[in-house]
């Protein structure tokens, strides 16, 4: 009896000496990450990570083999500017993200966050979902919970409640604190409250991510600013979606970078991130002075009946039309959704015009958003940048690939063509038919870059123990097919994406699988 004992141990023992994978990619052409060129081997997956990398016996024990003969083998695009987060927990499979190669979005952004990290992560957690999830802390989130839309500065009480929040989404697993200067409340807020918060931030290892106060004809004091509260307090800067908006600006992308070189040669540690798009998204209320806005629809709608409020109004929004976010031509805002009326989808802004008054003029124009922002809710598009300026900003070695983009749900008919189209665009149009940057340039802004810059701890490149979040790619045919027209149509190129060492898009299309993980800051 001992004899057959002592024989199933070593059996057991032998089959356990051998290695056996859930899944092998072969023939591949493997970027890691890095910014190291592509190297033509193998990869092996087990339990959700890479196990090895090299050469493997055709007769190697795999549950699966996959032949990634003249495909390139990378890892998941990590995409650090989103706002998945809004409708994820409806929408989980995440079919915009995953047609794009992306494996884990950060949420958060522009200031915006759930309030309460602790209880959307149980969401997370019950839901299930097919991408990783990481969030920051957003302060328009927070100042509203403390203050409302009030155009003031916080009591030292009210300071103390905000640091409070911050602290716990800190220790919640938050990766920084995201502001929204361009936004309501975030606006109100003067710089040093936002240095106070980040210091909190600051103190936990975290980053500030900022939509920074203007982006167009005051883009340089904005950038400033962003450089003073990183100095301040002492913080990683991320300037979100980097842009020079409006005409007047086109080309101040040369000084904006020419500033944060010089800051990162002082010893500022300062990056940035951008979409590959001459248009902007967002409501129509960023054509609106800040102040105007105050206390929230039910206290402006009163306020704007005043003749000389409404003429103020008017003249701000007329300054916007003309040198930011407008372009010079109402044509130039195009809005994407209306909870007024519907029929409004696609139309511009001087064919809405035309509806209300005998002549599209600027001024008129301006009446008509006045009308709209009364009305109801509005999502825009606002055709006012410069291709010369994305290319420069596209080029700095520093900058990092985002989308701006959220969770598409089927009823949205005219998103922003970033939401499908970022990261191929980029791979497709800038890397092989502009020679802008090298495929190898492209994929670390999308990857490793991305997970130095957040201390991403086990993703963003190809190594062995890392998470098997993969995406295996079509280098001559990547290209991205959303349009303005027809946003919602996925991109080519994209042949299979691994979350966590399960495949979720196979040839192109999403499997039902929810692999994805909430992942928690670590501290350095």
């Amino acid at each position: 009896m001992r004899v057959k004992w002592l024989i199933l141990l070593g059996f057991l023992i032998g089959i356990g000496c051998g290695k056996s994978y859930d899944v092998l990619i072969v023939n591949g052409r493997i970027i890691d990450g890095t910014g190291s060129d592509a190297v033509r081997t193998d990869l092996a997956i087990r339990d959700g990570k890479i196990i090895d990398i090299g050469s493997f016996d055709a007769d190697q024990k795999t549950r699966r083999t996959i032949d990634a003969e003249g495909l390139i083998v990378a890892p998941g695009f990590i995409d650090i500017h989103t706002h998945a987060e809004r409708k994820l927990l409806r929408y989980p499979a995440a079919e915009n993200y995953l047609t794009q190669g992306v494996t884990t979005v950060v949420g958060g952004n522009c200031g915006g966050s759930p309030l309460s990290l602790r209880k959307y992560i149980r969401k997370v957690d019950s839901t299930g979902i097919a991408i990783n999830l990481a969030l920051l802390a957003g302060h328009n989130t927070i100042r509203r919970k403390v203050m409302g839309s009030e155009n003031r500065k916080p009591t030292a009480e009210e300071l103390v409640q905000m640091k409070k929040l911050v602290k716990q989404a800190m220790a919640d697993g938050a990766f920084g604190l995201s502001t929204g200067l361009k936004y309501i409340p975030g606006a109100y807020a003067a710089t040093e409250e936002v240095v106070a918060l980040a210091q909190v931030v600051a103190e936990s290892g975290g980053i500030y991510a900022t939509h920074i106060r203007d982006e167009g004809l005051g883009l340089i004091g904005a950038v400033q600013e962003a450089l003073i509260i990183g100095d301040q307090a002492n913080i990683p800067v991320e300037i979100s979606h980097l842009k020079a908006m409006g005409k007047s600006m086109w080309g101040s992308s040369e000084k904006v970078l020419a500033m944060i070189d010089s800051a990162r040669a002082a010893g500022l540690d300062i990056t940035f991130d951008q979409y590959p798009y001459t248009a902007t998204g967002t409501g129509l209320g960023a054509l609106f002075p800040a102040w105007s806005l105050a206390g929230g629809r039910s206290v402006y709608a009163k306020e704007w009946q005043k003749p000389e409020i409404h003429r103020k109004v008017k003249a701000g929004v007329v300054y916007n039309l003309k040198y930011d976010r407008g372009g010079g031509n109402p044509a130039n805002v195009v809005v994407i959704s209306s909870s007024y009326d519907p029929s409004l989808s696609g139309m511009n802004l001087a064919q809405i015009t035309s509806r209300f008054f005998p002549e599209t003029t600027i001024e008129n124009a301006a009446e008509t958003a006045i009308r709209l922002m009364l009305a109801g809710r509005h999502s825009c598009i606002y055709h006012s940048l410069s291709e010369e300026d994305v290319q420069r900003i596209m080029e700095h070695p520093v900058g990092l690939v985002a989308s701006d983009s959220h969770t598409v749900s089927p009823d949205e008919a005219l998103p922003h063509p970033r939401n499908y189209g970022t990261f191929p665009r980029v791979l497709g149009h800038y890397v092989r038919e502009l020679h802008l940057l090298t495929l190898a340039q492209a994929v670390h802004k999308m990857t490793g870059a991305v997970a130095d810059r957040l201390n991403l701890s086990g993703r963003g490149i190809i190594a062995k123990g890392k998470w098997a979040d993969i995406v295996i790619f079509n280098a001559q045919t990547i290209k991205d097919r959303a349009t303005w027209s027809k946003p919602k149509q996925v991109s080519d190129g994209i042949q299979y994406v691994f979350v966590n060492g399960k495949v979720v898009l196979e040839k192109g299309k999403s499997i039902t699988q929810k692999p994805g993980k909430f992942i928690k800051r670590q501290n350095k």
